[in-house]
């Protein structure tokens, strides 16, 4: 079974001491056979590549310890960056942006109660004047999401000419683009530990994830579903037009999908020309990686099999791009579930198996 990239719940060696020292033996013989291969691949090298790779690297001078490449202060990013995003300069045409308020989000003024759900009302409100002046710069305007409790932000569509004047307004704190980024699940980690933990009791029980990906089949025998094609089409439908992977249908949530939000739809598929974003109440799975993902996570065979799911649909049925707008929006979903401003109702983990190509 692959499993994803990063894994919310890691096992330790049952005795601390034994596990550095195995660890350090094991590093130890892995360094010496990488320093041995690299001696015989030396030995065998033809002079031509030598010379080349001498050549390629010449203009470079080698410190003469690791210990002079250690920065003495850390690196400070620079307060001056300006409101408007630089990659944004000199765009046209629409530009999909997220715009940042000045004023705090609900979970950084740190209130609770009522006074987050009044906090959580004052924001609501200053973004609506904030998009009653940018739709008089651009009265075609579209408003892809409303963002209060993790970041007081807007995403929005808008023409790129009015980006200036967006950012020159007094309540805006930055404007930058929003990225969409591509499902990861290419690499496994065999043996993490994980039996050993639940060997000592844990088991994830009373833990809550909110898995951030293409939706969970919620009918999957590995996550307490009948498993059966006919319980799948119950939920989902026979394709992904078919209005039963808009709704809930009295089959979700379930006792291990205890909630969730679609944030895409069926039919996004990651170009700002393309389908739009369509949210639903139903995050149910077509593409995969998702269940996959969750069945890692907290499935009958999963690292934590007590944990309970939050599915939180933010990529695409059909391809394998990810929203970066569903993702602030599922992030945010995660901070506050039931959406009252409130977020004593978190989840205690979100796992994002997802990334873009480096470089």
């Amino acid at each position: 079974m692959e499993c994803a990239r990063r894994h919310p719940f890691l096992g330790w060696p049952a005795s601390p001491s034994q596990g550095i020292t195995e660890g350090a033996f094991q590093v130890s013989r892995r360094l010496l056979i990488l320093l041995l291969s690299l001696l015989t691949l030396l030995a065998v090298a033809s002079p031509t590549v030598a010379q080349e790779t001498a050549d390629r690297f010449s203009d470079r001078a080698a410190p003469d310890s690791v210990a002079d490449l250690m920065l003495n202060t850390p690196i400070e990013a620079s307060s001056d960056a300006g409101v408007l995003d630089a990659s944004l300069a000199g765009a046209d045409g629409d530009a999909r942006v997220i715009v940042r308020l000045q004023s705090p989000s609900v979970s950084e003024t740190k209130a609770k109660g009522r006074a987050a759900r009044n906090a959580k009302k004052t924001i609501e409100t200053e973004q609506s004047d904030l998009l009653d002046r940018i739709a008089a710069l651009d009265p075609s305007m579209r408003i892809l999401a409303e963002i209060q409790v993790v970041m007081n932000a807007v995403l929005i569509e808008v023409d790129a000419a009015t980006l200036g004047s967006i950012a020159e307004d007094p309540a805006v704190q930055r404007v930058a683009p929003v990225g969409d980024y591509e499902l990861d699940l290419s690499e496994t980690v065999p043996y993490i530990g994980a039996a050993a933990v639940q060997a000592a009791g844990y088991d994830g029980t009373g833990v809550r994830v909110a898995v951030l990906d293409s939706g969970i089949d919620y009918t999957h025998a590995n996550l307490g579903g009948g498993g059966t094609l006919a319980d799948y089409e119950a939920a989902y439908g026979t394709s992904p037009s078919d209005l039963r992977n808009t709704t809930r249908d009295g089959l979700f949530p379930t006792a291990k999908v205890v909630d969730g939000y679609d944030f895409v739809g069926e039919a996004w598929v990651s170009s700002i020309s393309g389908p739009a974003l369509a949210p639903d109440p139903d995050p149910i799975d077509f593409e995969g990686h998702g269940t996959h993902v969750a069945d890692i996570t907290a499935g009958v065979d999963g690292v934590a099999p007590g944990a309970s799911l939050l599915a939180v649909k933010v990529c695409s049925a059909v391809s394998s791009s990810c929203s970066g707008v569903a993702l602030i929006q599922g992030m945010d979903y995660a901070a506050d579930p039931d959406g009252d401003g409130r977020t004593r109702d978190r989840v205690d983990i979100i796992n994002m198996s997802l990334g873009s190509t480096y470089g």
